[in-house]
């Protein structure tokens, strides 16, 4: 998901700290975007040749996996066709399964490595069509939690990070319909969305590794919406 906006923020500010970065993107799109940002991209393709591209562009094996990748698929439960479920399962369940696998083999070989994966509230709290979504997210947060309890001894930690509402990207794009992000704005303790920001920097820190002790959970970044209970119509 290197294409996305949260992706690029986060691109930028782990490349001002003198970070090498390498975006992998899913779409034409999403290349785009990254060589517009001057970021070396590679097409996401076989999830097992990863590390390897990732040494030949950037000289070493993966120390670090920011997941923020999602398809679009929104339906209500019964209204997704049998094609489409399965596509689901293989895009966005199966496949992040193979990248987190590919990517960690090769951080246990240098034995250190932090992933984060980007899930959602709404992994808890879905809206109605987005039970496919909320349900590749909990299987993402499953999988990273499952990965910083069996590596962490040797050196790989991993957590996931659910974002609420953000005022960026596919959010924008959602919450522009109807009225959508008065309600969700109205929905925040702070009476507002998520800035770009409110996000960029707490994951830059997940990444570090002043962090590493954040193992096999989940955070919250979500500007208090767990804590409340949604009004009618929010």
């Amino acid at each position: 998901g290197g294409g996305c906006t949260l992706g690029l923020a986060v691109a930028a500010a782990l490349r001002a700290e003198g970070a090498a970065v390498l975006a992998v993107c899913g779409s034409e799109a999403g290349r785009q975007a990254c060589t517009g940002a001057g970021l070396p991209v590679e097409p996401l393709g076989e999830a097992e040749s990863l590390p390897g591209r990732c040494a030949r562009r950037l000289g070493a094996l993966p120390g670090h996996l920011l997941d923020l990748r999602h398809s679009r698929r929104e339906h209500l439960l019964a209204g997704m066709p049998p094609a489409e479920i399965d596509a689901w399962a293989a895009e966005d369940i199966a496949l992040r399964a193979r990248i987190l696998r590919a990517v960690t083999r090769a951080m246990l070989s240098r034995r250190s490595g932090r992933c984060v994966f980007v899930s959602s509230s709404a992994a808890l709290r879905p809206s109605p069509g987005q039970g496919w979504y909320a349900a590749a997210k909990l299987a993402g947060e499953a999988l990273f939690r499952s990965a910083g309890a069996e590596l962490a001894g040797r050196g790989v930690t991993a957590c996931s990070a659910r974002l609420s509402w953000l005022d960026a990207g596919r959010g924008r794009e959602f919450l522009a319909h109807d009225g959508a992000a008065r309600r969700a704005a109205s929905a925040m303790p702070a009476g507002r969305l998520l800035r770009l920001e409110e996000a960029v920097g707490p994951l830059t820190f997940l990444l570090s590794r002043e962090a590493a002790g954040i193992n096999a959970c989940t955070v919250d970044i979500d500007g208090g919406l767990g804590a409340v209970k949604l009004m009618e119509g929010a």
